[in-house]
């Protein structure tokens, strides 16, 4: 036999008999790698970067929770407040302007390397509310002693900030405001390195480091967003996910498609789809209450909406009933007062103050008003006119109301709402917190009147009251007055409806879940495996 020949087959026997060897008794089986836990997920659209002091549009909201941490969020799937990047809550003095501050020590950014440290938190507001910055939601920080004077560049530093040591501060109000704290989980609240952002300069946004849960892996602009788990993560056996993948996806019918096909574990649900992909049964259906009021908004300053009783005719023209079946089904539910249900301050569900559809009432006020009343309402944007306005042109048009409906382009509108020059409008409203003030001085009060045109002192009076009153009975009492007189008495604005988010999972997908506030919260969420 060639000697080469015979080598190589003794070569082989050893190798095979190694191998036999290594299954016998008495020795450890090797462990199995645990399979990489992939999420694939799509937004609507680009968020454009991720700085989340810079937008207040939900897509960036849900990058703020997968990228950065807040001082204080919410418990799990609840309206409670919990500390995140906080050792503890934070204590607060007997006249409400004095919180004091204790973060977790040892916290590092996804760089592995930066602390978190009290001048973080300052340099976070201050850019917030830096005149010269691109802050979109200075309200966040405005209650602060010397925001007004750091934002309009009368001073160089925050006056209301008091570093105690690198863990330790307080910060002090102008005055008492009862949901400061809920300000403070907003995820445009999110606490930034100052060293790392000075560092990136104007790349920040495409380079963000934070403390979430996730960090970025790569961002190909309008095409994908991939995430990957923060090994620096401070809170131990989370987040189970290795990765989530964001695909940009603007058609809401391909990004069903691609989900019933298995490409996609998340797929938000359209109305048209719903009971569909529920019967079905193939798919987790996540449901949840949101804070948001769909409304019929009216300026008592326009010539055809300053008479009290063609806004009343208005409030019983329009059957909630149907509006909400036909636009949104099982999503929506009738809406009894401007401030969602379930917060506190809130009337309850089904006792609000708001008018019941009665047509024939209706139509008694506008003919002694002489009938055929002409009004004005505005569509932000859009080829055409919406369905929901449609619907609301027809049951105006049934009690003696000829409702004009113009698009306006969308900067004309902003402009307008800030001037509180538009006639009346249909339209939304997400609250970024679940406060009534979030919804009530937004609309009403004299600085934020969002084209209600209101101009009730005795109203606006309360408003202001009910913001530094810090007895949480007291102010759920003021609100649910300052709610009778807006939508009662003065007919200021007609809340239509509330809607419920609706996500559809894989059958594998645990732990996801929609927040209240509409950010899906992936951070408890994982893949179940055989």
């Amino acid at each position: 036999m060639n000697r080469k020949v015979f080598a190589s087959i003794l070569i082989v026997a050893l190798i095979a008999g190694l191998i036999a060897g290594c299954g016998q008794k008495g020795e450890e089986p090797q462990p199995q790698q645990q399979a990489v836990q992939v999420l694939n997920d799509y937004f609507t659209r680009d968020p454009g970067g991720f700085d989340v002091q810079e937008s207040t549009l939900l897509i960036m909201y849900s990058m703020g929770r997968l990228l950065y941490s807040n001082l204080v969020r919410y418990k799990g799937e609840t309206l409670e407040l919990e500390p995140e990047l906080l050792a503890k809550m934070p204590e607060v003095s007997e006249d409400g302007k004095i919180y004091t501050f204790e973060l977790k020590k040892g916290i590092v950014f996804s760089d592995g390397q930066t602390e978190l440290k009290a001048d973080d938190v300052k340099f976070t507001i201050e850019r917030m509310l830096d005149p010269n910055g691109k802050g979109m939601s200075t309200w966040l920080f405005d209650p602060i002693l010397g925001a007004k004077d750091f934002m309009e560049g009368k001073s160089v530093s925050l006056e209301g900030f008091k570093k105690i040591d690198d863990y330790r501060f307080q910060i002090i109000l102008e005055e008492p405001y009862a949901p400061f704290i809920q300000n403070l989980a907003v995820p445009s609240a999110a606490i930034y390195s100052e060293k790392l952002v000075k560092e990136a300069g104007d790349e920040w946004k495409f380079n963000p480091v934070g403390t979430g849960p996730f960090k970025l892996k790569e961002y190909i602009p309008n095409t994908e967003i991939v995430l990957e788990k923060n090994p620096y993560y401070f809170e131990p056996g989370i987040p189970k996910f290795d990765e989530i993948r964001f695909r940009i996806i603007p058609d809401e019918t391909t990004a069903v498609m691609e989900f019933e096909n298995g490409t996609l574990d998340i797929a938000s649900i359209p109305i048209t789809e719903y009971q569909r992909l529920k019967d079905s049964g193939k798919y987790n259906i996540l449901e949840n209450v949101a804070l948001n009021t769909y409304y019929f908004l009216m300026n008592r300053n326009d010539p055809a909406w300053s008479d009290l009783r063609v806004r009343k005719a208005m409030a019983m023209a329009l059957d909630k009933e149907k509006l909400v079946e036909t636009l949104y089904g099982p999503r929506g539910t009738v809406a009894k007062a401007f401030v969602t249900p379930g917060i506190p301050g809130a009337y309850e569900s089904g006792k609000g103050p708001a008018y019941d559809y009665n047509p024939e009432e209706a139509k008694k006020l506008i003919q002694d008003l002489g009938g055929n009343i002409k009004a004005e309402a505005w569509q932000w944007g859009g080829e055409t006119v919406t369905d929901a306005n449609i619907a609301i042109q027809a049951m105006a048009k049934e009690i003696g109301i000829d409702l004009e409906i113009k698009i306006m382009e969308s900067a004309v509108f902003r402009d307008a709402r800030r001037k509180g020059k538009i006639p009346a409008n249909y339209g939304n409203w997400w609250a970024d917190i679940a406060d009534p003030d979030n919804y009530l001085y937004t609309f009403f009060s004299r600085t934020n009147q969002m084209s209600s045109g209101y101009n009730n002192e005795q109203v606006q009076d309360m408003l202001e009251q009910a913001r530094i009153e810090t007895d949480p009975a007291k102010r759920s009492e003021l609100y649910r007055e300052i709610e009778d007189i807006i939508i009662k008495q003065d007919v200021a604005v007609i809340p239509l409806f509330h809607l419920k988010s609706l996500l559809a999972t894989q059958k594998d997908v645990k732990g996801v879940f929609i927040h209240p506030t509409g950010i899906t919260v992936y951070t408890y969420g994982y893949k179940e495996t055989e």
